[in-house]
């Protein structure tokens, strides 16, 4: 498995891994309608090709199949931080983790800090964040509940 950052190109493959994640997994934990808010069915490319160009995302791959991939903001937010559905389990997203925490150590950040979902609490437990407290995150009008989630670096 490699771990590097974003390239030209990938941001399709990067938004329908979210997509497919976000409905294959949390389904369990979120309604219909909260997904859909969640992650649209349409890409909506000039947007996410825009986003990535600002928060160069890293990506763990294996060949040419994308496994998983995360962003850090530089005060320590976690913002977007998935491992594909067909993937979980292996290990992926404990590596990138440690890859965001080292990044985050040389850029002599103290914390990391995350709005978890419900579906992923036990894995940033597993990886050393604690729950703060539970949030409702507005997105085009509705409410869907996030964990506001913290680590030391």
């Amino acid at each position: 498995m490699e771990i590097r950052k974003i390239r030209s190109g990938e941001a399709g493959s990067i938004w329908r891994l979210l997509h497919d994640t976000v409905h294959r997994i949390n389904d369990a934990d979120y309604s219909h309608k909260e997904l859909v808010v969640w992650a649209p069915d349409e890409y909506d490319a000039p947007h996410w090709v825009s986003r990535f160009i600002r928060t160069h995302p890293i990506v763990a791959t294996e060949g040419r199949e994308l496994l998983g991939f995360a962003e850090l903001a530089d005060d320590g937010r976690i913002d977007l931080f998935y491992v594909h559905h067909a993937h979980q389990g292996q290990g992926i997203g404990r590596a990138l983790m440690q890859r965001l925490k080292a990044e985050a150590g040389a850029r002599g950040l103290a914390r990391l800090y995350c709005e978890a979902s419900i579906t992923a609490k036990p894995f940033f437990e597993r990886v050393g964040f604690t729950f703060i407290e539970q949030k409702q995150l507005a997105r085009k009008g509705e409410q869907v509940p996030v964990l506001l989630m913290e680590s030391k670096v």
